[in-house]
């Protein structure tokens, strides 16, 4: 039998400390992948919907692999499962250093790279869901944390490693610090079995991992799963998931290279993506704390529908703060008659260059698209952390601890499928329109969906409990005394 949760404890706390620095380097150098989408078009003379393939592939194998991590975690235990995830997503990494065309970079980069951090994600949330219980939430914003702060160190560091070296070595030098994770895996330190001898004391410690595991761990994980799939509730937070991966891998995708689009630098492009990481970690927290107080589930909509428009306005940031503060911008662009919203960013940061060399005042912050996208990064990074936090304690609170480790595994496989779609829509119609609003718009959407079709849940599911429960009590009211 299961041990219960400890809340806390000396390897409780080493999960969560091993968890968070999985996080930060699995997560980091999967959501900064996307700074190497310019280098692979230039290389590969693809378009943006080809090279969004690799990331749309690489993300979605990462969740659609839940089931398998699902598997692989109940059979062989949290510790082996993340000493493979790590070596397959470090040998992703050195083969795509080395690949002749894009085609195997969708192996390599693309599916092997996907399955490796897909197969570490789900033991390390895991291993941290069974160790505690009231304390869940709070260590829970902790370990995830390091999703938002590897975001924040791997997006400058691959920057600069494209910068100061090429990008076959900075895939190489990636790839052997995905081997780190090997040692942290260590750290996961199996939980104790409660035996029924008379005793209320965990004695027996699962230690070695090998010694009588129930050879029906398959059939009961899979019937488990099947039983889900039947159940509505997990069903309408499955669909709402899927809405919610359809836009989230948008921005570590399309970022840096819509920076480029827009006239800025590689280096603001960057810094984009690691200001939504650390915003992301901050908002983790505050989230954390504000989930024990607040309703969780009308939390988490309410992050998702505003972080669906705030990806709807990417690129219009900075016109929408224009015209609130009354600032005329046209005197900054060099074709007037194009569209702020669309093509006009780089005509003013150009306006502003030849400002700058006569001696002209520069451009108002108002007029500034970098401000704009400043302004979309921090409120993206915020709103998008309900996301990466509320979903497994949503999740836990709607179906029980006992049901999550199947349920999240089938719930990465949703996300892994439109992971996999997301981006490359974005990008083909970058490729059709020539600009990402288009895309940025539709996906947004998709994620205020996600969150508005969720509201109605907790009505649903009291109605109905009432209604079950209304024979039983006509029942005891029929039985004679």
């Amino acid at each position: 039998m299961g041990a219960a949760a400890p809340d806390g404890g000396f390897w409780g706390w080493v999960a969560v400390f091993a968890c968070f620095m999985g996080n930060v380097i699995g997560d980091g150098v999967m959501y900064s992948f996307g700074i190497f989408m310019p280098k692979f078009k230039e290389h590969f003379h693809c378009g943006s919907g080809e090279i969004a393939t690799v990331n749309a592939i690489q993300m979605g194998v990462t969740f659609a692999s839940g089931p398998l991590a699902s598997l692989l975690t109940n059979r062989l235990g949290w510790r082996l499962t993340t000493v493979i995830g790590s070596v397959l997503a470090s040998a992703g990494f050195a083969l795509s250093a080395v690949v002749p065309n894009v085609f195997c970079l969708y192996m390599t980069a693309g599916v092997l790279i996907g399955l490796g951090l897909g197969i570490i994600y789900l033991p390390r949330v895991d291993c941290i869901t069974q160790y505690f219980d009231k304390k869940r939430p709070f260590v829970t914003g902790i370990a995830i944390c390091g999703s938002g702060i590897g975001t924040f160190l791997f997006a400058p560091l691959t920057e600069w490693l494209l910068e100061h070296t090429n990008w076959k070595i900075a895939l190489l030098i990636l790839s052997g610090i995905c081997l780190i994770n090997c040692g942290f895996a260590l750290l996961f330190k199996p939980l104790p079995v409660c035996q029924e001898k008379e005793k209320d004391v965990c004695e027996v410690m699962l230690d070695h991992e090998e010694d009588d595991k129930d050879k029906s761990v398959n059939k009961d994980t899979f019937k488990e799963m099947n039983l889900l799939l039947r159940n509505w509730v997990f069903m309408v937070f499955a669909a709402s998931n899927f809405l919610t991966s359809l836009g989230y891998p948008i921005p570590y995708t399309f970022v840096p290279d819509n920076a480029r689009q827009t006239g800025l630098t590689g280096g603001q492009g960057s810094f984009l993506v690691g200001l939504i990481g650390i915003s992301n970690t901050v908002a983790r927290l505050l989230l954390g704390i504000a989930s024990q107080k607040l309703h969780r589930l009308y939390l988490y909509n309410t992050c998702l529908v505003i972080c669906g428009l705030a990806m709807a306005l990417t690129n219009f940031f900075q016109p929408i703060s224009a015209a609130m503060f009354s600032y005329d911008c046209t005197q900054f662009l060099t074709n007037p008659t194009s569209s702020p919203a669309f093509n006009s960013t780089a005509e003013m940061l150009s306006a502003v260059d030849v400002n700058n060399s006569t001696g002209l005042l520069s451009l108002p912050w108002a007029c500034d698209p970098y401000v704009g996208q400043l302004m979309y990064a921090i409120l993206y990074g915020v709103t998008s952390a309900a996301y990466v936090l509320l979903t497994t304690l949503v999740l836990a609170d709607l179906l029980g601890a006992d049901k999550f480790t199947n349920a999240f595994g089938l719930l990465l496989l949703f996300q892994g499928v439109a992971t996999f779609i997301g981006p490359p829509i974005v990008g083909f119609m970058f490729d059709a329109f020539g600009t990402y609003n288009e895309g940025f718009i539709l996906m947004g959407s998709m994620i205020s969906l996600s969150g508005l079709m969720l509201y109605p849940v907790p009505c649903i599911m009291t109605m109905l409990a009432t209604k079950d429960k209304q024979p039983e009590e006509m029942e005891l009211l029929e039985e004679p005394s």
